[in-house]
């Protein structure tokens, strides 16, 4: 997920903000959609703002193909190289998490702050016992507490694919790409076809999960996408821009309206899937939002060599940014709530400050300690 400076894309580097900020600006609403709000409002900009950032995580994966496909190294050494740097800072941070609950009884604080700091857990300990149980469960799974180190596990699923993935892509074969690129737009439907259709689908029944379209769904075709546009369309920029705002916007209106129909029937506690139907990463709204984003971001040229530096810092500090972001979306939620700000501007000000806090720590990471920063922020 780096760039080599001497050839650095800078677009990438704002793409990488921009997705970051998204992350960082989802789990900011997360506490209006996932417990009960007294005012309405709360729950619509929930919705309508958790809708708007969901192309964050896809366009990471997008970038992950565009700069490292195909992959110029043997499988052993892409692994030294990738995998440790993803793993440890996902053990080291995840088990922070597991231990905030703890602390928050050991100083005293009522165990409901806990569903502030953390609104997808529904069962708050503030026990030494549960934190040490999660804590020894990290290499397998994760939970309410750690509940944006998903994408982590999934990202290193996407390593251990990639120097097979590489060796086709470097094939160059187009009408496979177009088949693979075909199969999977069409995998993009699963979610909806298992919710209209039936869950048991082309196969898929209580003694198999890999359905027909298994082996060409999930994040991997974002990886290809992202590969597939890494050079940039001979459109004029009036042109592509809107097109690409045609997209997300489409690609908007169905993220928001399907959710907010979802939202009325079910909420997180009773049956978090079919709330989040059409939330799913990998599903054709979703996909065309990050498409419409990736388009424009792609036409943007940073010729300030001070602004340069400043990208390529942030995106060196990003990995640890998201890494840590979500300790301090609670607190910061809880000191600006009592200033009775619209939820709109209370959820700018919280991305911001928040995004802030943990490019300043990274950073500090990095100088005070740079030949181990690696392995605790990535």
């Amino acid at each position: 997920m780096t760039q080599n400076n001497s050839q650095r894309l800078y677009w990438v580097d704002v793409l990488r903000l921009v997705a970051m900020l998204m992350v960082i600006a989802a789990h900011c609403v997360d506490i209006y959609n996932a417990t009960p709000q007294h005012d309405p409002m709360n729950s619509f900009w929930g919705a309508f703002i958790g809708s708007l950032m969901r192309p964050s995580v896809p366009l990471f994966a997008m970038m992950t193909g565009l700069l490292l496909l195909p992959i110029d190294e043997s499988a052993t050494e892409f692994y030294k190289r990738r995998i440790p740097r993803v793993l440890f800072p996902m053990i080291i941070w995840s088990a922070i998490y597991h231990l905030i609950p703890y602390f928050t009884g050991i100083i005293g604080l009522d165990k409901s702050v806990i569903t502030t700091l953390f609104p997808f857990e529904f069962a708050p300990s503030q026990q030494a016992s549960d934190a040490l149980h999660n804590i020894a469960l990290i290499p397998f799974t994760f939970n309410g507490y750690t509940t944006h180190m998903w994408y982590l596990y999934m990202l290193i699923g996407l390593y251990l694919l990639m120097p097979f993935f590489s060796a086709w892509v470097e094939r160059r074969d187009r009408t496979l790409t177009i088949i693979y690129m075909t199969l999977w737009v069409v995998s993009l439907t699963l979610p909806y076809l298992h919710y209209l259709i039936s869950p048991s689908l082309f196969g898929e029944c209580a003694w198999n999960e890999f359905g027909t379209l298994y082996y060409f769904s999930g994040f991997a075709g974002y990886l290809l996408l992202g590969h597939l546009l890494s050079k940039r369309s001979p459109m004029p920029l009036r042109k592509i821009v809107a097109m690409g705002v045609m997209v997300y916007v489409a690609g908007f209106i169905v993220t928001y309206t399907g959710y907010a129909s979802m939202a009325v029937q079910y909420s997180y506690a009773e049956a978090p899937q079919l709330l989040e139907l059409f939330w799913q990463f990998c599903s054709p709204n979703v996909a065309l939002m990050a498409l419409g984003v990736f388009l424009i971001v792609q036409r943007i040229d940073i010729t300030s060599p001070r602004l340069q530096r400043l990208l390529a810092n942030i995106t060196k500090c990003s990995f640890g940014t998201y890494l840590m972001h979500y300790i301090f979306i609670g607190p910061v939620i809880i000191m600006l709530t009592p200033l009775g700000l619209p939820t709109p501007l209370c959820v700018i000000l919280s991305v911001v400050m928040v995004f802030a806090i943990c490019w300043a720590l990274t950073a500090a990471i990095y100088k005070v300690a740079p030949r181990t920063a690696r392995y605790i922020v990535g």
